[in-house]
């Protein structure tokens, strides 16, 4: 059985499969963390439901960087909700330009889409790294 480590940063991402853009916080997320040994996703489930040990697991790390899709900024609410506090915040409708398509548009996204998705991501875990 593999040790699990704690990674530095979290990312809580939207991943809501509903859409193209929640689709697309998941899938960019996921990616990361392929590229990265000190990131990790947080279970945003788990978190909405309030379960204990995720959310003494989520204040324990050092930072966190919140993804949401869309103006509805489920992920960000749900960290206010539990007073868990972020370091940095991205809402790839509004900060990236990306559109919302709205229900049942999971896969309408490009890869073009992806890669911008991670590009933002990745520099404000730079951002975070230069603290």
């Amino acid at each position: 059985m593999e040790k699990i480590i704690t990674p530095r940063i979290g990312l809580l991402a939207c991943n809501s499969g509903a859409s193209n853009t929640g689709s697309l916080t998941g899938v960019a997320a996921l990616e990361i963390v392929k590229e990265f040994d000190d990131v990790g996703i947080l279970s945003l489930p788990s978190l909405a439901n309030n379960v204990p040990r995720q959310v003494a697991i989520t204040k324990r790390l050092q930072h966190i960087i919140v993804i949401d899709g869309c103006k509805n900024a489920c992920a960000k609410k749900v960290m206010e909700k539990l007073n868990i506090k972020y370091d940095t915040y991205l809402n790839i409708e509004k900060d990236i330009g990306i559109k919302k398509i709205g229900p049942f548009s999971s896969l309408q996204y490009s890869q073009d889409d992806v890669e911008r998705v991670k590009n933002e991501i990745k520099k404000l875990i730079e951002q975070i790294n230069k603290r």
